[in-house]
């Protein structure tokens, strides 16, 4: 069977505002040759020489339509492919990328592919007065919605419906998360304490300079990932020795009470556990100053795994043995280390990077594209997973 043509498409999502979430849509224009002249579109097209992936296709064709120039640190993650031209005959398998933007200010002069743009608001498919019939070329009477920039039907009202209605992430059934960097934002203070008790632990233990001891740390934490892990490996460390040297901290160093993001994991009924390279005490310490102790069910720590960790495959194995997940696929996993969801993926987990800057880009430095990157789904905030896991892009309350 010859594979049908491949295009992709750019879902501009603005999440704030008084209408709800709203979305970039725009009027074709005018073409002989298009067979969707002047119907509605999200900006994108055909792959060209250049695009490393079906990710830069959508992100260059949305600059070059819209004027609105993203980078693929915007972008929140794949939705599901879906088939255009059904009715006109003309098939084109599209992959549409969901982009966080701010507001759809164009930066750029625009090709002349579009006539015109407007901000849609997600919750006017929902109104049922706007609910119309299009005869399509085909003759067919086709299911539409009238909006001021024209008549929405066809790939593009199917993609918006699914979008809106259905979760972005469907059929979950619990939530893991890591705890360090993704429960708290890895730029918090304690983030930085914690590296200068390892300093000093590593000093004293070794009677060497603060200098020393610091590049010892950096350099154990990048060999091995973490540098319990690191010390236990090349030389012998009691390990809970250690940890309650470098866990002595005050309650003033933790993260504070964090309202929104316990209104946040509330929402979504799930079952929650920790699975962490760190120790249970100071997780479920530190989840009781955050101010939702009682969201966390279990705590898989570094202690309970015989002082292995993140990303040694077996363990995922353990964890999904644990909480007898007979579906990987009904688990999703949020960590801000990309390379700890790597065995998550494998085993059919579904993945969540915690990338704070969003800044993050989607090629690797081994040169990883979107066909093979190891997440899925890309949030600045943990505070955010109501967009993929609720309907109605976890419409803001």
């Amino acid at each position: 069977m010859i594979p049908l043509p491949e295009a992709a498409i750019a879902l501009l999502l603005r999440r704030l505002g008084p209408d709800g979430p709203t979305v970039l849509l725009g009027r074709r224009a005018i073409k002989a040759s298009d067979p969707w002249s002047g119907h509605l579109a999200l900006p994108g097209g055909r792959p060209e020489l250049g695009d490393r992936d079906l990710m830069d296709t959508a992100l260059r064709e949305c600059a070059e339509e819209s004027g609105i120039v993203l980078s693929r640190g915007n972008v929140v993650g794949g939705l599901p492919e879906i088939v255009a031209g059904k009715v006109t005959g003309r098939h084109v398998k599209v992959s549409p990328f969901l982009v966080l933007v701010e507001d759809f200010r164009p930066t750029k002069s625009v090709d002349g592919e579009m006539e015109e743009w407007m901000e849609f608001p997600l919750r006017s498919l929902d109104d049922p007065a706007l609910r119309t019939t299009l005869q399509a070329p085909d003759g067919s009477i086709q299911e539409a919605l009238s909006t001021p920039l024209g008549t929405l039907w066809g790939m593009t009202l199917r993609l918006l419906e699914r979008t809106w209605r259905e979760p972005l992430i469907a059929g979950i059934q619990r939530l893991w998360l890591d705890y360090d960097g993704t429960v708290y934002p890895a730029s918090h203070r304690l983030a930085e304490v914690l590296d200068e008790r390892i300093t000093e632990w590593i000093a004293n233990a070794r009677s060497i300079s603060w200098e020393e001891a610091d590049f010892i740390r950096t350099d154990l934490y990048r060999k091995h990932g973490n540098t319990l892990r690191g010390m236990m490996r090349e030389e012998d460390v009691d390990p809970n020795a250690y940890l309650d040297y470098v866990l002595d901290l005050p309650d003033s160093v933790f993260p504070k009470l964090d309202k929104p993001l316990a209104r946040s994991l509330s929402r979504l009924g799930l079952p929650i556990s920790i699975f962490t390279n760190a120790r249970e005490d100071y997780v479920r310490r530190g989840l009781r100053i955050l101010g939702f102790p009682e969201l966390v069910g279990l705590v898989h720590d570094i202690a309970s795994f015989g002082w292995t960790a993140k990303p040694e495959p077996h363990l995922y194995d353990e964890v999904l043995r644990r909480e007898a997940v007979e579906d990987p696929g009904t688990v999703v996993f949020a960590e801000d280390r990309a390379e700890n969801l790597g065995p998550a993926r494998a085993r059919g987990i579904r993945c969540v990077w915690i990338d704070e800057e969003a800044m993050g880009d989607w090629t690797g430095p081994d040169g990883l594209v979107w066909d093979s990157v190891v997440w899925q789904w890309k949030l600045r905030t943990l505070s955010d997973i109501p967009l993929l896991l609720l309907p109605h892009l976890g419409d803001v309350e």
